[in-house]
């Protein structure tokens, strides 16, 4: 069982978008947290939202292209509902890992 401050600072990790702060946020926690779990979560969200800001540059100089528009769209759309997903498995307790870079990292971190 998670305890609260795990729970916590999980949530902050992988909702640190909201804050403004999506890549320092997981960071901060990952060098900082004592915990295995805890630094994995923000390994996770670290990655993810690397991969969201890479995506997101690429899809806007596709978007000159007029190709880049949708994929921004289903960017945007990914990116507000997979950290909400993240943080209700975590709390139920669940070593939860995105569907995209979540087995790279954990192979090769």
């Amino acid at each position: 069982m998670l305890s609260t401050e795990q729970k916590l600072l999980c949530g902050v990790a992988h909702l640190g978008w909201v804050v403004g702060a999506p890549i320092l946020a997981p960071l901060i926690i990952m060098l900082l947290a004592g915990d295995s779990f805890v630094r994995t979560q923000a390994k996770e969200a670290l990655a993810f939202q690397i991969g969201v800001i890479i995506l997101g540059a690429i899809f806007g100089i596709l978007s000159i292209l007029l190709i880049g528009i949708p994929l921004l769209i289903a960017l945007a759309l990914g990116t507000l509902i997979l950290p909400i997903i993240a943080i209700v498995r975590v709390c139920d307790g669940v070593d939860y890992s995105y569907p995209v870079t979540g087995k790279f990292i954990r192979e090769n971190f």
